[in-house]
């Protein structure tokens, strides 16, 4: 009975890893060259990329600090003529409310009005007027010139 059994299991094992071998080439070809994790393309893609993500973190950080003291709307009742740093925390800034001109400090928790101007240090509309419009400033800026 051991022998009937052998020789009928043999075929049927070879013919089971047979069909098993003709399906293994097409997924044993993508394991049998692995992909290098630390290849000089790799490595190139990654630094490049870690490059360009500080290069916009940077050009972001230098942008919102050169136009930070653009104000967008001066139609505004409310608008900051200057400030100064007089600690580490605190700053004393110059307001311009309606017509009024107000001397205000700020501290972490707390904002007080130092002193309200019966007269205005700043002439204020002397600035609007003087102030380029963005047009201006963009003609100024464009080293091609108008293309119009």
């Amino acid at each position: 009975m051991n022998i009937l059994r052998s020789k009928l299991f043999a075929p049927l094992a070879l013919l089971l890893s047979s069909s098993v071998q003709a399906q293994l080439p097409a997924s044993d070809s993508a394991a049998s060259a692995p992909t290098e994790l630390f290849s000089a393309g790799y490595l190139f893609q990654v630094l490049g990329s870690l490059v360009l993500v500080f290069v916009c973190l940077f050009a972001v950080v230098y942008f919102l600090k050169r136009f930070n003291g653009v104000s967008v709307g001066s139609a505004s009742a409310l608008r900051v003529i200057g400030s100064a740093s007089v600690g580490q925390r605190e700053k004393v800034v110059l307001m311009e409310v309606g017509g009024e001109q107000l001397l205000i400090g700020v501290a972490p928790g707390s904002v007080r009005t130092l002193h309200v101007l019966p007269e205005p240090l700043i002439d204020t509309s002397a600035q609007e007027s003087a102030a380029p419009d963005f047009a201006a400033v963009l003609r100024a800026a464009n080293p091609l010139g108008s293309r119009s």
